[in-house]
């Protein structure tokens, strides 16, 4: 009971929220990409405990990997941070991102949209990123290793959301990277969240 009370809390939530910032980014999709995950959203609750837990800072530019329709870009955009970056590879999902990013209210720093594949962006202006398991273990080694080459032993700090046993390992065996932080799914639709940062870094 308590359950299905929290669930039918935070679908309120989230349409104040759709309403409050002036978007659309609900939803459920396939994407056609080998290893590709489908759209799906997170709670506005969650998003913003996520982006608390990463400590934005004026000097930060944050990128959401897989940005979909840009639920994760208009709220990060309202928070104190240099620049806010999404990247999808579904065309029509960066479009609706860029109109969700140009009507919504509370804008305080500029959103890009970017198309095109995650393994290829430059990541060489990354600090702080997020992902929604937009993607499979084979993919996420190689974007990781590109946001290593790209970043260059800079300090860099990344949540993702709902990580499995295979996409697990794939982190583990990334010695620039250390967990500094889990939060256990609570619920049937909660979702778990691992914090990696680079190896040595303090986050402030």
């Amino acid at each position: 009971m308590l359950d299905a009370r929290n669930q039918i809390f935070e679908r309120l939530n989230n349409f104040r929220w759709e309403a409050q910032l002036n978007i659309s980014t609900r939803g459920i999709a396939e994407v056609d990409k080998p290893d590709a995950g489908h759209y799906a959203t997170i709670h506005y609750s969650a998003v913003y405990r996520v982006l608390r837990h990463l400590s934005l800072q004026p000097s930060d530019t944050f990128v959401d990997v897989g940005c979909g329709k840009g639920r994760i870009l208009c709220c990060a955009a309202r928070r104190p941070c240099r620049k806010v970056v999404g990247i999808d590879y579904c065309e029509e999902f960066c479009k609706e991102a860029q109109t969700n990013a140009a009507r919504m209210r509370g804008r305080r720093v500029p959103v890009v949209v970017h198309n095109g594949a995650a393994e290829e962006f430059d990541y060489t202006e990354a600090t702080a990123l997020f992902f929604f398991s937009p993607f499979g273990a084979s993919t996420l080694a190689a974007v990781l290793q590109k946001m290593d080459h790209d970043s260059q032993h800079r300090r860099i700090r990344l949540a993702f959301v709902n990580c499995n046993e295979e996409q697990d390992k794939v982190f583990a065996r990334q010695s620039w990277l250390e967990l500094y932080g889990y939060w256990r799914a609570a619920g049937r639709r909660a979702h778990s969240v691992h914090f990696y940062r680079r190896t040595g870094a303090e986050i402030d």
